[in-house]
């Protein structure tokens, strides 16, 4: 499969190198494996992978050669990452996952995953997203937090409704024009 993504990646700006950043599923897929291009990736995605000893040698081999750079983005961008999760109610990033968006989002680099919490995210964001063992998703959702029992809607930081106290579940909305209310310059 990432042979056959890495093929398509031809159309991409010919003028310029592209530069990956690559979520734990890009690792898990092989993704730096099988790529020419410069990748990168952060020091706690880098941990998340740990556990991969066997592989971890290439893992070193790549950093030595320079194919592979852990990076850590700036604390504004990973605030703006912060708070337009919390706008879209995307409540179920790690901060790995938060650490490599806003990596993605300095570097202006194309974001390798499969997460699809993480694709929602930067779909709202229009940072390039390059999926390797799903589709991808094809629209952004707005998370939304409700009480069954009286209707009301609240924060995604809430469990229980203030009013009757019965369990907060979840529903989206989806959203069309998010990309361009967020947009940083």
């Amino acid at each position: 499969m990432v042979k056959g993504v890495l093929g398509n990646l031809k159309n991409l700006d010919s003028k310029r190198e592209s530069i990956f950043a690559l979520d734990a599923t890009a690792f898990y897929q092989g993704f730096h494996l099988h790529s020419n291009s410069t990748c990168i990736t952060t020091e706690m995605v880098y941990n998340e992978i740990s556990h991969i000893q066997n592989k971890f040698s290439i893992l070193e081999s790549l950093i030595s050669n320079k194919r592979l750079k852990i990076s850590e983005s700036s604390k504004k961008t990973i605030k703006l990452v912060q708070n337009i999760a919390k706008k879209i109610g995307e409540s179920r990033l790690s901060t790995a996952d938060v650490s490599i968006i806003a990596l993605a989002k300095d570097y202006n680099a194309i974001l390798v995953t499969d997460d699809f919490a993480i694709c929602n995210l930067v779909n709202a964001m229009s940072i390039p997203i390059l999926n390797l063992g799903t589709r991808g998703i094809e629209e952004t959702r707005k998370w939304i937090k409700f009480c069954k029992s009286c209707g009301n809607g609240y924060p995604p930081t809430l469990t229980l409704c203030p009013i009757c106290g019965n369990e907060l579940r979840v529903r989206y909305k989806k959203i069309k024009t998010l990309k361009d209310k967020f947009k940083s310059n």
